[in-house]
């Protein structure tokens, strides 16, 4: 190691930790603003990050979504791995994989990564993973539910490199492009992931020429055991045990029957480990979690509860291990399927996780919030115009505060693409409604988030898929804080009548149908009687209970117009409880 890099200052250490996450940023709004989809231009499926030399996460957007950084280290290593490892690096290659089977997470998620040389010494690797919105298979946006298999949900990309030394592998580039619907905008997506991984190449060999290769290395170094070393600070404050909890999924889309995650979280010393016996086994409509999904969102849920926070390096995760069986919902065994729904079981796996760690101090957790990526695929028999989007549910109160109101929570936090955007881009499309439901949030001190609805009419007939969870088992809360509301899925007829949809299911809508997606509330946390009755009054002003909830679960009687708090009859209900 040089003496620029021996001499590590904190002041050069942060100056570059900020530099990477600055880079980051620019790589994410590259792609963003040079991308042709709407879902990467408006609600930013994607994710923007630097490795390390050996994979680990050095820095990343702050917009970047959990399950798609985390499990950026197991994608690009398994890429490195599998075309000849580290010495057959070269400048000029790109690496691509999409494979949930070789360390990614599902078949639309594309990592894209390049190796990154100053002096040819590797600095890291510059990636971008994105959300493509079609890779073939039986279904528009490749969101078939009851594919069975993974062979039918689209194609599969191996590990490998698309851009060797420069030379563009052109038989496997029109390979992938054959196999997609809607090919002119996947190119267009793939072009602006590509800027932006060149984007952070350029940017990182800058920081290099200014402080020298052996000075970034030593400073990534340097972050990734710093933030080790604050996490097993904070594991080390756990009481050794173990501590068990579950939470269950609505189905499959198959089947009808609840499916279980069991998670034991072990705390031996600075050491976490998560075993997930107890849990179901694999499963035939396609929501099964390949490993790499699993350890990410464990990953997320212990960052969550025992360092929240500042965006950090995958050093925080060295001290988390998992443990997972066989040919169960968590570790599934090829071909299962896994692309639709995947991330409604890393849902369940985040909450599951925080729910055991509440069991050691309930002040370290929070109520679950939507527990899913409330996934709307439809399209249009008369065009075959497709697209997908998804609802807004609550997030989950904790200790200090309430839960959010219509946002994406857990381990999915992409956007929403705007109301116009989709009356402008989809002809044949009208959002009726698109509002914050009341009495959604779960009742506590501190009250969970409120769900949003957003109702979509149809002018032409329409083939619709439902990827969502959370209709059979509201989200918890904590400490006396109560669930929040069950999701909803209703189809409305042309004749006005309404039909409650399963959570995860494929139809086809006559013309004229409406589907209405509500997901789910979020948890409360403390007693409901506990909270300030201004508080409940603010709540009845906003719009986010009603005078009769106020009354039932708050014990806070509202009176008048304007409403005002009756103090005499609020003092006896709470009384009488």
């Amino acid at each position: 190691m040089s003496s620029r890099a021996a001499d590590l200052t904190p002041t050069t250490v942060e100056v570059i930790r900020n530099q990477l996450v600055n880079i980051s940023e620019e790589m994410q709004a590259r792609v963003m603003n040079s991308a042709y989809s709407s879902m990467w231009q408006e609600a930013g499926d994607l994710s923007a990050a630097l490795l390390s030399p050996r994979a680990e996460v050095a820095g990343q957007s702050q917009r970047a979504i959990p399950i798609h950084v985390a499990t950026m280290v197991t994608s690009v290593g398994q890429i490195v791995e599998q075309t000849g490892g580290y010495d057959a690096l070269e400048a000029g290659d790109i690496l691509i994989q999409n494979d949930p089977y070789s360390g990614n997470n599902h078949l639309p998620d594309f990592v894209v990564a390049e190796p990154v040389f100053f002096d040819d010494t590797l600095l890291g690797f510059s990636a971008v993973r994105g959300h493509w919105l079609d890779v073939g298979g039986s279904s528009p946006t490749s969101y078939a539910i009851d594919t069975g298999e993974i062979l039918k949900e689209g194609i599969r990309v191996p590990p490998a490199k698309l851009y060797e030394a420069g030379e563009r592998n052109d038989a496997l580039y029109r390979v992938i492009f054959a196999n997609v619907r809607d090919s002119d905008e996947r190119v267009g997506d793939f072009n602006a992931q590509l800027a932006g991984v060149r984007q952070g190449r350029r940017r990182l060999q800058e920081v290099a020429e200014k402080y020298g290769a052996e000075t970034v290395r030593g400073t990534v170094d340097r972050l990734l055991e710093n933030d080790e070393k604050r996490m097993r600070s904070c594991i080390e404050a756990l009481p050794d045990g173990d501590y068990e909890a579950e939470d269950f999924l609505d189905g499959d889309g198959m089947t009808d029957e609840l499916l279980r995650i069991h998670a034991t979280v072990r705390v031996r010393g600075s050491d976490i480990e998560v075993d997930f016996a107890g849990t179901d086994g694999q499963v035939s409509g396609g929501i099964n979690a390949p490993p790499s999904v699993t350890l990410a969102a464990t990953h997320y849920a212990i960052k969550c509860t025992l360092n929240p926070g500042i965006l950090r390096t995958s050093g925080e995760f060295r001290p988390v291990s998992i443990s997972a069986p066989e040919r169960s919902l968590v570790n599934p065994e090829h071909p299962a399927p896994v692309v639709a729904g995947n991330h409604e079981t890393a849902n369940r796996v985040f909450d599951t996780v925080v729910r055991a760690i509440g069991t050691i101090d309930e002040a370290l957790v929070f109520g679950a919030g939507e527990g899913s990526t409330n996934g709307l695929t439809y399209r249009s028999l008369a065009s075959k115009v497709a697209n997908r989007t998804r609802g807004m549910g609550g997030a989950g109160a904790c200790a200090v505060r309430d839960g959010i109101n219509g946002i994406r929570s857990g381990v999915g936090n992409t956007g929403i693409e705007p109301v116009e955007r989709f009356e402008e881009r989809y002809d044949y499309v009208t959002i009726d409604e698109f509002s914050i439901v009341p009495d959604t949030g779960g009742c506590g001190r501190f009250r969970g988030g409120n769900a949003t609805r957003l109702t979509t009419r149809f002018a032409d007939d329409v083939e619709l898929i439902v990827t969502s969870d959370r209709a059979k088992t509201g989200p918890y809360g904590v400490a006396g804080g109560r669930e929040g509301a069950s999701a909803r899925h209703v189809h409305h007829t042309p004749e006005g009548a309404q039909h409650e949809l399963p959570s995860k299911c494929s139809t086809t809508l006559d013309a004229g149908s409406a589907f209405e997606l509500q997901p789910a509330g979020g948890g409360g946390y403390g007693d409901p009687h506990d909270r300030p009755p201004e508080r409940v009054l603010d709540d009845v002003l906003d719009g986010y209970i009603s005078r009769e909830s106020a009354r039932e679960t708050y014990g806070v009687a509202v009176r008048g117009d304007p409403p005002e708090v009756d103090w005499a009859t609020t003092e006896e209900l709470r009384d009488a409880e």
